[in-house]
């Protein structure tokens, strides 16, 4: 069954709709607001990555670990060609354990 709607009911509705929208836009955005902030801020993080062997030719950006001589070395400063445990890019995470 269809309903049937007046147009003086119609105009009512409308004007109803267009007057709330800014109210409602608004709400929505002070809402969102503080939320893209904080998505903005996590993302802006550096990221923790395992990134395999260390390798001499790759470039290591902050965050990453890498395993060399058995131990997990991570490094907060990009760097390519130095070696875990021989200048002060990289800190010891994991130490390799005795047999």
């Amino acid at each position: 069954m269809e309903a049937r709607v007046s147009p003086q009911r119609r105009a009512e509705i409308e004007g109803l709709v267009k007057s709330l929208a800014p109210v409602i836009g608004d709400f929505v955005l002070a809402a969102i607001t503080p939320l893209k902030e904080r998505i903005k801020a996590l993302e802006s993080r550096p990221t923790l990555r395992y990134l395999g062997i260390w390798d001499a030719s790759r470039t290591y950006p902050p965050g990453t670990f890498v395993t060399h001589s058995g131990s997990i070395w991570h490094t907060e400063a990009e760097n390519t060609g130095v070696r875990p445990g021989e200048s002060g890019f990289w800190r010891l995470a994991v130490k390799r354990g005795t047999k």
